[in-house]
């Protein structure tokens, strides 16, 4: 069986009733663990330095992007050279069509004498 903790924030039409930050700050001061997750504003907070880990994993990271810049560049033209050999083989493809019709309406010709 559940039970609903937030009963305090309902009215009789089950709608949040009150203020509900004040609520939650009267319901946070139980929590011992809550202060250690607030940041304080206007204090510079010191930036720990880059372990060699990091380091090794931000230059692995810039070589995979130079690998994928190439890769692409080289990805684009294939397809470029792709699309101009489908537009041969179809050129070429309709020529062949063309003079097969050309050598059968002639040699059709030819039977018929």
């Amino acid at each position: 069986m559940s039970q609903r903790k937030d009963k305090e924030l309902r009215g009789s039409s089950n709608k949040p009733v009150g203020d509900y930050r004040r609520w939650l700050k009267a319901y946070a001061q139980d929590l011992d663990w809550l202060p250690s997750l607030r940041t304080t504003k206007g204090v510079e907070v010191e930036t720990p330095e880059e372990d060699e880990e990091v380091q090794a994993l931000k230059t692995k990271l810039e070589k995979a992007q130079t690998v994928k810049e190439r890769f692409k560049s080289v990805a684009v033209r294939i397809r470029k050279e792709n699309v101009e050999l489908r537009d041969v083989n179809i050129a070429t493809t309709k020529a062949l069509e063309q003079e097969t019709k050309r050598a059968r309406r002639e040699e059709h010709g030819q039977n018929k004498f």
